[in-house]
């Protein structure tokens, strides 16, 4: 008995130090922290939701060394196109990163020269932002070159400014959207024949006053030429995303703009409609331990489910939100480590995998989904589909990985929120200090009592009605008693 025992007991500690030796070596595998923000906006730690796969440049890659890529774009089937900006080509690979091709010469030995963006329509049509050549060109499902659009003609475009275009997207329609370098009006929109449609979604300026009317009517020529220039603030990139909205990110965000709207949903009107519900608006980190530098985003990818990842160049991070706003989690950092980047400017995403292209390393970074990330946007994903309780299910789920995981006490309240379940809703609510939620759930509660107890609630206060006059009445007669008999004596003593 005493050997079986002991023989039991062995085996045990055996079990737990090898689970503990595959723990330390998963945890060890994520060369960065990760994290999110509470409702008081202090970062929490959480579990690794993706963890670094590979590290390919162009010779493991099998097609030669890239040479300052610039661009990144995921196919629904997981077809991978690279710009290889400095190579003047693109290159792409299926989606176990074998490769499959390349566009380079074409049409009676025309190239490209510099490229800086692509986009792949539903038809496999390739757009791709030629930058120096000044003109978008289109290939193609055998990449055959099919036509150059260039510089739109159009009075809204002085004379001064070129159309060096860098990021370009297609939509069902054939409408045709740029960004291009030094055209900050907004985004470029062209119709499907490439003539001139208008601007998208201008950034708005914001001017201080007192400058202004300084500028206006007291500066001399010299102070105003001194003087910084005025200007709306320029996109760096763009994801159309299922809906065919716009998803763009602003560049060379000042420190005073910090937080203005720096990740964008544009609808067809160019009017912003991203949601921000979030315990605070998606701008990446709130706090950074030096002040002089803040979070700004080079890239965007978003899911089928409206979960989007916005791609920081400051500090290599990876910050994804869901479509309410709420940030889901962080992840990545600056490094030479197989995970960490030197200078990230594009990221894509195919089932549990995201690409993240670094022109640095002049390598494709790959990252799996760990069991936490899959869990949490299983969770989003059956949410947004309408299965609330296998929503539930998987906040649950979540929960069991991470007690500190505040979105899953908010989703929970949303499933019995949904479900007419207020009081229980309000309960997870409190849990996740989400307190516009639990208003709704409050009043919703509150609604929802008083109909079913409308008739007893009446009841009672007529009951007490009836009771109150009653008690008024009596002590009314009693009083009209006692000043009747205090007369009364008093009469019969004079």
């Amino acid at each position: 008995m005493f050997r079986t025992l002991l023989k039991y007991t062995a085996v045990l500690l055996l079990v737990i130090y090898v689970s503990s030796v595959f723990s330390q070596s998963a945890s060890a595998d994520a060369p960065y922290d990760s994290y999110t923000y509470n409702f008081w906006l202090e970062p929490v730690k959480s579990p690794s939701p993706y963890l670094p796969v590979s590290e390919m440049n162009g010779q493991a890659l099998g097609v030669g060394e890239l040479k300052e890529p610039s661009d990144l774009f995921v196919t629904k089937d997981g077809t991978i196109y690279v710009v290889d900006t400095k190579n003047n080509r693109i290159v792409y690979f299926n989606e176990k990163m074998e490769p499959l091709g390349e566009i380079t010469s074409f049409h009676h030995g025309d190239s490209l020269n510099q490229p800086q963006g692509i986009f792949v329509t539903s038809e496999n049509h390739k757009f791709v932002a030629d930058t120096e050549n000044q003109r978008i060109v289109e290939f193609d499902q055998e990449n055959r070159f099919v036509r150059s659009i260039v510089r739109p003609e159009t009075n809204l475009l002085t004379d001064k400014t070129g159309f060096r275009p860098t990021k370009v997207a297609v939509d069902g329609a054939g409408r045709i959207f740029a960004i291009a370098i030094g055209v900050n009006s907004g985004i470029i929109e062209l119709n499907p024949d490439g003539t001139f449609q208008g601007f998208m979604g201008a950034s708005e300026v914001s001017v201080d006053p007192l400058k202004y009317i300084w500028t206006k009517y007291f500066a001399s020529e010299e102070q105003i030429k001194r003087m910084k220039l005025i200007i709306p603030t320029e996109y760096n990139n763009l994801f159309l995303d299922e809906n065919e909205f716009l998803y763009v990110t602003l560049g060379n965000i000042s420190k005073e703009e910090r937080g203005k709207d720096v990740i964008r949903r544009l609808n067809p009107s160019g009017v912003n409609v991203l949601r921000d519900f979030g315990y605070g608006s998606p701008i990446g980190d709130y706090y950074i331990s030096n002040s002089n530098k803040f979070t700004q985003f080079r890239d965007i990818s978003v899911t089928d489910y409206h979960v989007y990842s916005a791609l920081d160049g400051t500090d290599g991070k990876i910050f994804t939100y869901d479509y309410d706003g709420n940030l889901l989690y962080v992840f990545g950092g600056n490094g030479n480590r197989l995970g960490n980047f030197l200078n990230p400017v594009a990221l894509g995403q195919y089932d549990d995998q995201l690409f993240v292209l670094d022109n640095k390393k002049n390598a494709i970074i790959t990252f799996e989904l760990t069991a936490y990330g899959k869990t949490v946007n299983a969770a989003i994903k059956a949410h947004n589909d309408g299965d609330y309780q296998g929503s539930a299910k998987k906040w649950k789920e979540v929960l069991a990985l991470n007690a500190n995981a505040d979105l899953a006490y908010t989703g929970l309240g949303k499933v019995y929120l949904r479900n007419d379940e207020n009081k229980r809703a309000m309960e997870y609510f409190k849990l996740a200090d989400n307190r516009k939620y639990y208003s709704k759930a409050f009043s919703d509660y509150r609604r929802e009592y008083l109909n079913e107890h409308f008739g007893r609630i009446m009841t009672s206060v007529l009951s007490a009605l009836i009771i109150m006059i009653f008690v008024r009445l009596v002590l009314t007669s009693q009083w009209f008693t006692r000043r009747g008999r205090k007369e009364a004596e008093n009469e019969s003593l004079s």
